[in-house]
């Protein structure tokens, strides 16, 4: 179920409905549930990007660190690794406050080990006669996960029970910020899972409905391929 056509992944190009970072973040996995999937955050440097497509660095600080993971590789490859644990463990803190399952003991644990040592690299400055946070050693390789650490913290104690996961297909699991007055919102985008919700609802109503003429596998593949050429 991938968001875009383009082969290999374009982190760059990767769509943003999850309406905090954090929830962008877990996003990176397309869809999260199933044999087949698109991976973007496959390296350091997709991570850097990522990063600023969705703006937690500005084009100066992505290129400082773009430069500074050619120099010490190894290490921008264990941040990496970094980067998928905390991606995995932050989808099962939200999947279980999504279906209200008790917190996952080990995915708490690590979120606060590293929020813990990300917050010490913060503090408050004054700019233009006001006070605003910072993110301070702009050259440290783990300061591409401060600010999604940041904005997890933010909505685990703030509007957590606004989050959502999609069931587009039973695989697509990504995660959403549901702003809607009445907490209707279904799906993480109408144009991709909604649509292949509908139309899969239409050619049901619509098949004839004889014994045998259709399996469930078949059904999803018609419906696949008539989302797909719209």
């Amino acid at each position: 179920m991938g968001r875009h056509a383009q082969s290999p992944a374009d982190e760059t190009e990767l769509s943003l409905v999850g309406g905090a970072l954090c929830l962008d973040f877990v996003n990176t996995v397309d869809p999260r549930h199933g044999r087949a999937h698109t991976e973007y955050l496959t390296d350091y440097t997709s991570l850097v990007s990522w990063a600023a497509h969705v703006g937690a660095i500005n084009p100066v600080e992505a290129g400082a660190l773009q430069a500074e993971a050619r120099r010490r590789s190894q290490e921008a490859a264990r941040v990496h690794r970094d980067a998928i644990a905390l991606r995995e463990h932050a989808y099962e803190i939200f999947h279980a406050v999504v279906h209200g399952h008790p917190l996952p003991s080990a995915s708490v644990r690590f979120f606060n080990d590293h929020h813990a040592r990300a917050s010490t690299r913060r503090q408050v400055v004054v700019r233009d006669g006001a006070l605003e946070w910072v993110w301070t050693e702009d050259r440290n390789l783990e300061r591409i996960l401060w600010p999604v650490l940041g904005s997890m913290a933010d909505l685990l104690t703030g509007p957590v029970d606004r989050v959502r996961e999609c069931p587009g297909d039973g695989t697509c699991s990504w995660l959403f910020l549901d702003t809607t007055k009445n907490g209707s919102r279904k799906w993480c985008e109408m144009k991709t899972c909604g649509n292949r919700a509908k139309a899969r609802r239409h050619y049901l109503r619509s098949a004839p409905h004889r014994p045998g003429r259709h399996r469930t596998s078949d059904v999803a593949s018609t419906v696949g391929r008539n989302v797909l050429s719209h």
